[in-house]
């Protein structure tokens, strides 16, 4: 049923949930999987405080979740591919669910409630919003 799994990804444990569930998902559908991490800058251009350190912990960061996602791929005997690209989270996300011509998203629910849901807003919800394939969330 499932060829291709995307998982959206940060390092935090409800995406490591996430990332693990589609693991096994991959390995009964004898699918592949596609990590997505989106890399969230200050903004588009260099403010004040914001330094080539940032930068040099962003690739530190990248090196990190790809070595990750290589021994994982080993482990589980899944093809993981690892991308990562510059961005609002759910744009990134929805942008490569479609790229990737992907069968299913799942996400890890971070667990915002009452006001900080509101003033953070959902990365799951807005994914499920914008993406035409299925969107499981895993709490």
């Amino acid at each position: 049923m499932y060829k291709k799994i995307l998982v959206g990804y940060d390092g935090s444990p409800h995406s490591t949930k996430a990332l693990q569930h589609a693991l096994n998902l991959a390995k009964m559908h004898s699918a592949k999987v596609v990590v997505v991490e989106a890399i969230e800058s200050p903004s588009d251009y260099v403010i004040e405080g914001y330094s080539k350190e940032d930068h040099v912990k962003t690739r530190e960061k990248i090196a990190l979740h790809t070595e990750e996602m290589k021994r994982l791929s080993s482990e589980h005997g899944v093809p993981i591919e690892y991308k990562a690209a510059r961005g609002p989270p759910a744009e990134v996300i929805s942008k490569f669910a479609e790229m990737e011509d992907v069968d299913i998203v799942i996400l890890g629910n971070r667990g915002y409630k009452g006001f900080k849901k509101l003033i953070f807003g959902s990365v799951s919800s807005a994914v499920s919003e914008r993406v035409k394939k299925p969107v499981l969330i895993i709490k």
